[in-house]
């Protein structure tokens, strides 16, 4: 029953239509591309020069429209070469087949591997394979195969020329786009703040930030000081926004000061975004000013101060003063920083060649994928005089643009790449009925290249239903074959994608499966950090912050991973394989970040001076160190652990040291050990001492709360097994398996 439920939901995802579309300036010059490779060949009245040259124009145009993280022209040249370069190599390679297929298999992994950097440079790698697969089916010949790749090539090179063109808007365009879609992010968060218990929202675009910054060549770091600067901004501008909130319980007038944050930093989204200054009214910011000054505590101080600081570095990002050098005491982190963008980018890659890195699953995959699907559409022919005989690069096309890391993507793509590839067979069919002289023949599939263009981003069925009538008409600008070639290719549309499927299924990469190691890896992390940031209290300057700073960043990374797998694991259909419940896995991805917010307030708040040292807290670091060592085995399946535990020392240990004393701030030794911030009037702004063990008591509660819900999963296999032991040694052989 599970396997209809997964499979309906993710058909219906296939089916859906989205609003999302391009920038019009972008659509237009992928047009324009288009347009200018098919008036070439119409003037040169030569169809194969006018199909391969509107080929690359085409492709190419899709790669400039995927998100691009770098400036367009160096995108667009970037694919013309890549694109261009695969061509010539599929015409030298057309005569041997056998060494085809093994230059296809090294081609569709290294593509499989370049999704390592994101989505959308996947795409574009797998894209830029076509052109390998179409000299090398399509070309009689090496000759005509090379005219063929020199025809691409010139369309390819004019979808280069076109990302010259006006209108330029602002620089460093991706950057920008990044860091606004960073501070919209903080600003929603910021309006939804409503007390201690919120949680901070995922990392997702504070990493795509730090992405598209990293990507900047070492020339261009110094006009990006300001952009530089607003992402580390971000940073110190969470941790405000989280301090705020654990001053509990947040009143009326503090939650209209976060509404008021939250506007001044939607203007600085917007600045950012556009390279043009925006400035929230003189009363929002009069309205925080008041805030600052009457609100108890050093939080409020704080955000209005990283809030004004933001509001200046976006000022100094615009395009009038983008290449203004910062003033000294501004700290811009990774500005300078030594290793060449080219560098990183290996290093990223390579940190997934392991067989248990998803990532390195899916480029095996889609080898193996690539090059079947090609034997297959080789062995269909051409469907009985329907299509095209001895090629299969549709199939293979379509095995390889459907299959992603992740099942519900896979199915989903299948579903929609499918369906939309037969309606637009159907649309194809109706359009090719009348005689079309050379011209019309023409103008119409420039209107059908820019109707794709346009739904590119809209969702698979529409996407595909325009491209399919466009590669049809194309067919018939080549050679005039008949209309009944349009069921050929939606046939081997529905082939590829059922390929697709089948080997995902064969050698899944299943979300569920890598929760509990991502979860049980992510508190091994804290296992080691939370006892520093502990011991760190116990001096001025203890804490070694190079050390700490690497383990939060690694945390970080661990914890987008993880909570990418959670959000996916619902979609599939290996529930009797999940510890856990959708409701505890959306439990989980909280207080894994409420966990987080925790941590980095402890980093945030390390002793500055004598007054701010809790030698106490030192006496924490081993019970925490043996609670998320056993919470990080029980997350595995290793053993269970008792919810309640760590709370019962830690109330232990602040009785017995007084703590709660100076956590209240009245000098009595009695009283309560409950030192929640949530029931302080003094929240963790109050003196040194008790915001120290404000934001230790928040954090244990961040840790039993998560220790409640991993430990659900050793009560559901009980109901599940009622022999405990032999349970346990099932459990522990599929974890190894893992």
């Amino acid at each position: 029953m599970r396997w209809w439920s997964s499979l309906a939901a993710t058909a219906r995802e296939g089916l859906s239509v989205q609003r999302a579309f391009a920038a019009p300036s972008a659509i237009v010059r992928a047009v324009l591309a288009v347009l200018l490779a098919t008036v070439l060949g119409l003037l040169l009245d030569d169809p194969v020069a006018g199909a391969m040259a509107g080929v690359g124009a085409f492709i190419c145009g899709i790669g400039t429209l995927l998100s691009p993280l770098r400036h367009r022209a160096v995108n667009g040249t970037g694919m013309a070469v890549a694109f261009s370069a695969m061509a010539v190599l599929g015409a030298l390679v057309h005569g041997t087949t056998w060494l085809f297929l093994l230059v296809l298999a090294v081609a569709a992994f290294t593509a499989g591997m370049w999704r390592a950097l994101g989505v959308a440079p996947g795409i574009r790698a797998c894209l830029t394979v076509i052109g390998l697969m179409i000299t090398a089916d399509l070309a009689p010949d090496t000759h005509t195969g090379l005219a063929m790749a020199g025809w691409i090539a010139v369309g390819s090179g004019l979808t280069a020329l076109t990302q010259f063109l006006p209108p330029y808007g602002a620089r460093l365009a991706a950057q920008r786009r990044a860091l606004g879609t960073l501070y919209r992010a903080l600003a929603d968060e910021a309006a939804a703040a409503s007390g201690a218990s919120a949680a901070p929202g995922g990392t997702a675009p504070f990493t795509a930030a730090r992405q598209a910054l990293d990507l900047l060549p070492q020339f261009s770091r110094p006009a990006a000081a300001a952009l530089f600067g607003l992402l580390g901004e971000a940073e110190r501008l969470r941790r405000a926004l989280h301090t705020v909130r654990l001053t509990a319980p947040v009143a009326a007038g503090d939650r209209q000061a976060l509404h008021a944050a939250a506007q001044v930093l939607r203007e600085i989204s917007r600045t950012v975004a556009s390279g043009r200054e925006h400035r929230a009214p003189d009363h929002v910011h009069s309205l925080l000013a008041s805030w600052a000054a009457s609100a108890p505590g050093r939080g409020p101080r704080d955000l209005t101060t990283r809030l004004d600081l933001a509001a200046q570095l976006a000022g100094r990002a615009t395009d009038d003063h983008l290449g203004d050098a910062l003033e000294p005491h501004n700290e811009v982190p990774g500005l300078y920083s030594d290793t060449l963008s080219v560098t990183r980018t290996v290093r990223r890659v390579r940190a997934q060649l392991h067989p248990r890195s998803p990532i390195f699953r899916h480029a095996v995959r889609l080898a193996f994928g690539v090059v079947i699907g090609e034997v297959v559409g080789r062995t269909i022919g051409g469907w009985g005089g329907l299509g095209i005989a001895a090629h299969g690069f549709w199939v293979a096309l379509t095995t390889m643009l459907v299959l992603f890391p992740e099942y519900g993507h896979t199915l989903a793509r299948a579903s929609g790449r499918a369906i939309g590839a037969v309606l637009g067979g159907v649309l194809a069919w109706l359009l090719a009925m009348p005689h079309w002289s050379p011209g019309g023949l023409a103008a119409l599939t420039v209107i059908l290249a820019a109707a794709s263009f346009v739904t590119l981003r809209t969702g698979q069925l529409m996407l595909n239903l325009w491209l399919t009538t466009w590669i049809v008409f194309l067919i018939h600008h080549i050679g005039g074959l008949p209309g009944p070639t349009a069921w050929s290719r939606s046939a081997d549309t529905v082939v590829g994608a059922a390929l697709a499927v089948f080997i995902f299924l064969l050698w899944p990469t299943w979300s569920t499966h890598r929760v509990p190691g991502l979860l049980a890896e992510w508190l091994r992390v804290q296992d080691r950090l939370l006892p520093l940031l502990l011991t760190g209290y116990a001096d001025v300057d203890t804490a070694d912050l190079t050390v700490l700073d690497a383990l939060r960043s690694r945390s970080r990374d661990l914890r987008e991973r993880l909570t990418a797998a959670a959000h996916q694991a619902p979609d599939e259909p290996a529930e009797h394989h999940r510890p856990w419940s959708d409701e505890q896995l959306e439990q989980i991805s909280t207080q894994v970040n409420r966990l987080a917010g925790c941590v980095t307030l402890l980093r945030e708040h390390l002793p500055r001076t004598a007054d701010d040292v809790v030698p106490e807290l030192t006496e924490l670091a081993d019970p925490v160190h043996e609670h998320l060592s056993a919470l990080a085995r029980a997350a595995a399946g290793a053993e269970t652990v008792v919810p309640g535990a760590l709370r019962s020392v830690f109330d232990s240990c602040v009785t017995r040291t007084g703590l709660p004393a100076a956590y209240r701030g009245d000098g009595s030794p009695e009283g309560s050990p409950d030192v929640s911030p949530d029931v302080s009037a003094d929240g963790p702004d109050g003196p040194p001492a008790g915001r120290a063990v404000a934001l230790c008591a928040a954090t244990v509660d961040a840790v039993e709360a998560l220790t409640v819900t991993i430990a659900a999963r050793h009560h559901h296999h009980r109901h599940a097994a009622p022999r405990r032991t032999e349970h346990r040694h099932r459990h522990r052989h599929r974890h190894r398996r893992r």
